[in-house]
C-alpha cells in the first residue's frame, strides 16, 4: 500500500488549470474500496501538510478494473516542494491516520485486490488547447462534467513542430466553421511509455459527447474544404496510440475536517 500511495503522490484534476498534471493509474476489483482508502489517506495528508491536494478519481470505463487519480501543480518546482513536504511529514501523516483508523477490513481488502500500474507527469500546453469556453463556465458546472475522452499521441523524432502546427491549424479551421468543444492538450514530461502528448476532451456525459460529436461532424462535412486532405494523420510523423473513455467519479471527495 505504501508503494501505491508514494507513487500516487508523484502524480490532477479539478480542472482549474495550473501547468503540471500528474496521473496515477491502478487496477482494482472494487473501485468503491479504492475510493474510500484514497479519501481517508489523502484527507489526512491534506490536513497534516496544509496543501490543497485537489485530487480527483476517474473510472477508465465502467466495465474496466482500471482507475486514474489526477491532480495539479503550479509547475515542476511546486510539485517537488509538495512532494518533499509530504515526505518530511510522513511520520505525522501515519500517526494521524492510525489515531483515527478507518475500517481495518478496508485496508486488508485494498492490499489484496489493488495493483499499481504507472505514474505519468504532463505539462499543460495552452496554445494547443481549447479551454476558454470551459473556464468561463461556473465552477459548479465544470465540476459536474463527468465525461473524458483521452487520446494518447505518439510523435516521431523531431516531429513535435509538425504535430503542433497541425493541431493549431485544425483548431483554427474548426473555429471558422463555428465548431466548439472543450479540449486540453498536455506534453509528456516523464513516465509516458509510448505517448508524447495527451489530449483530453471534456463533456457533460457520454450521451452529450455523442450528440456534440455528431453536430461537429455535420458542420465539418458541410464545409467546402472537408475531405481535401486525404491523409490528415501522417502515420510516419504522429499517430494515436490509444483512445480511452474515462468518467470522473463525482462522489469522490477529499476535504479538511
Amino acid at each position: 500500500m505504501r508503494t501505491l500511495l508514494f507513487l500516487s503522490f508523484l502524480l490532477c484534476t479539478s480542472m482549474s488549470f495550473s501547468q503540471v498534471m500528474v496521473l496515477f493509474e491502478a487496477e482494482t476489483h472494487d473501485k468503491d474500496n479504492m475510493a474510500k482508502v484514497a479519501e481517508n489517506y489523502f484527507t489526512t495528508v491534506q490536513e497534516v501538510t496544509g496543501d490543497n491536494i485537489g485530487m480527483t478519481m476517474h473510472h477508465k470505463g465502467w466495465s474496466s478494473k482500471s482507475v486514474y487519480f489526477a491532480w495539479w501543480y503550479d509547475d515542476m518546482q511546486d510539485m517537488v516542494e509538495k512532494m518533499e513536504r509530504q515526505d518530511s511529514m510522513e511520520g505525522k501523516i501515519i500517526e494521524n491516520l492510525t489515531a483515527n483508523p478507518s475500517d481495518p477490513e478496508l485496508i486488508e481488502k485494498f492490499n489484496s485486490i489493488t495493483n499499481a500500474q504507472q505514474s505519468t507527469v504532463w505539462e499543460y500546453v495552452p496554445e494547443l488547447s481549447m479551454m476558454d469556453d470551459f473556464m468561463n463556465l461556473p465552477k459548479e458546472k465544470r465540476d459536474q462534467m463527468q465525461y473524458r475522452r483521452f487520446q494518447f499521441i505518439n510523435v516521431a523524432m523531431n516531429a513535435d513542430t509538425a504535430y503542433e502546427a497541425r493541431t493549431k491549424k485544425a483548431y483554427e479551421t474548426d473555429k471558422a466553421r463555428d465548431v466548439k468543444y472543450h479540449v486540453a492538450v498536455f506534453r509528456n514530461v516523464f513516465g509516458g511509455r509510448d505517448a508524447n502528448y495527451l489530449s483530453i476532451l471534456i463533456d457533460e456525459n457520454r450521451q452529450a459527447y455523442m450528440k456534440n460529436f455528431s453536430d461537429r461532424m455535420e458542420k465539418r462535412r458541410a464545409s467546402a474544404e472537408w475531405g481535401s486532405n486525404s491523409n490528415p494523420w501522417d502515420l510516419k510523423l504522429y499517430n494515436v496510440t490509444k483512445t480511452e473513455e474515462v468518467y470522473k467519479n463525482l462522489t469522490f471527495n477529499i476535504s479538511s475536517k
